[in-house]
């Protein structure tokens, strides 16, 4: 990836299940991108070609059936997205449905990928880190 994600944006989501993605996210991921389940929280995982490999790999390490198993429910309802000309991709219902997805939509950039999420549990997840955890997080990066 040439440069980390980042910001915050709230496009509208029509009848049919197409928003518009963001310029500066898709000048950063590319021409194509990956679209999946969160594997840490309820949200719309949005990977660059090279992001998405990078993920399966991480996927691929994990033996045994609990591996199998994960792939399975993390990739399953994967999906490759080329947005059209007015910079629109597809949410498909099955991610819709997993993310909560059915109107009001923010996404985020996290650094390697993005995040497609329903405002509301958005908003509800914003604060929640506990203050000191975050505090020593912060202070291990020696800002």
């Amino acid at each position: 990836m040439k440069e980390p994600l980042y910001g915050t944006y709230n496009p509208s989501i029509d009848a049919k299940g197409r928003m518009s993605f963001p310029n500066k996210l898709r000048d950063i991921l590319g021409a194509e991108f990956y679209l999946c389940v969160g594997h840490d929280d309820n949200y719309i995982a949005v990977y660059s070609p090279d992001e998405f490999e990078k993920y399966c790999d991480k996927l691929r390490s994990i033996t045994g059936e609990i591996g199998t198993q994960l792939r399975r429910e993390l990739l399953a309802g994967a999906d490759k997205q080329i947005p059209d000309k007015q910079g629109r991709i597809f949410l498909a219902q099955h991610l819709r449905d997993f993310a909560g997805i059915t109107d009001d939509v923010t996404i985020v950039g996290a650094l390697h990928k993005a995040e497609i999420w329903n405002t509301e549990t958005y908003k509800k997840s914003r604060g929640t880190v506990d203050p000191d955890a975050k505090r020593a997080a912060l202070d291990s990066m020696m800002l």
